[in-house]
């Protein structure tokens, strides 16, 4: 926890802020158009987001500003997506408000949820400037995909 940001478990209550940190979450390349927000309501992103804390391994973190402002959030869920390694590696989903990136607010929410889920993959687009950041908290490629998808997995406290 920082003196400008607190962390707390998300709930049920939070599914609203898991979707649109969902959206927050989805790279753009620098130079391309933003997704539509019905990318959203497609099968593949859906699965990541939609009745977030209603499944056996939904797991999330919020940080939230000093007022209540939520901030950012990360969370796991058992899916098979685009970051899929086995059934017993959920996948992880993290974004943070853009105006307070590079802040530490995502490494202090990803710190928090490896205490509870220390085993998760992603995949991240290998132009996204997240990838040093999952790199530093022990996140390996274990295989790519196309052109720039990396399909990363942590195992182990690598904080």
């Amino acid at each position: 926890m920082a003196d400008d940001h607190t962390l707390r478990s998300a709930t049920r209550a939070d599914q609203a802020l898991i979707s649109a940190m969902q959206y927050e979450a989805l790279f753009v390349p620098p130079g391309d158009d933003p997704f539509p927000l019905s990318i959203l309501d497609q099968p593949q992103i859906r699965k990541y987001h939609v009745g977030f804390g209603t499944r056996a391994g939904d797991v999330g973190v919020v940080a939230e500003s000093v007022d209540g402002r939520p901030l950012g959030a990360a969370w796991v869920r058992l899916v098979e997506g685009y970051g899929f390694v086995d059934p017993g590696a959920p996948e992880l989903g993290v974004a943070v408000d853009r105006g307070r990136r590079g802040k530490g607010i995502g490494t202090a929410m990803l710190r928090e949820l490896f205490g509870v889920v220390p085993r998760c993959s992603l995949s991240v687009d290998t132009r996204n400037p997240a990838i040093r950041l999952y790199e530093r908290l022990g996140f390996v490629t274990v295989r790519t995909d196309g052109d720039h998808s990396a399909i990363m997995l942590r195992e182990s406290d690598g904080s």
